[in-house]
């Protein structure tokens, strides 16, 4: 479960987020609509560490995860397009994430060859880059490499 406790975050004067309370249980879809502006990309921001709120805290599965390193085992994110290594085929990518988080090459195959279907045989044992393939399978790719295949939080930006 992620909680959010009094998180605020300002730029100067300028208060971009402002969450009284928030509880996203664990194994809950959870996502953001909002105008630019709207602190989305913050919120996500402080959930993973990547910026200090101005007050308030997140806790994850009760790590509060600006004191403690303790919540990165158990949590992905995948946040834009720019981490894609395009010199690499698919399979080679998938093994480099793994290794990344200590997992052998077995490991990750049994856990890619779970998505075999929703890659339609157009991703893996192919001869193609990663750059060289269509957008939406660039990213199922890193949709796929994105999760942590022992996470309890997915954060998706």
């Amino acid at each position: 479960m992620i909680k959010i406790e009094n998180l605020t975050k300002k730029y100067s004067k300028q208060t971009v987020l402002d969450i009284l309370s928030l509880e996203i249980p664990s194994g809950q879809a959870f996502g953001l609509i909002g105008n630019n502006g709207a602190g989305k990309t913050t919120l996500f921001s402080c959930l993973l560490d990547l910026i200090k709120p101005t007050k308030g805290k997140v806790i994850n599965n009760d790590v509060e995860v600006s004191s403690s390193e303790n919540w990165k085992s158990f949590t992905t994110a995948f946040l834009d397009e720019t981490f894609l290594i395009g010199y690499l085929m698919p399979e080679e990518y998938f093994y480099f994430i793994g290794e990344l988080r200590g997992l052998s090459k077995i490991q990750v195959d049994n856990f890619v060859l779970k998505f075999e279907d929703f890659f339609h045989g157009e991703i893996l044992g192919g001869k193609k880059y990663l750059r060289d393939l269509s957008k939406g399978n660039q990213k199922k790719s890193r949709c796929n490499s994105g999760l942590n295949w022992r996470a309890k939080s997915y954060n998706f930006r």
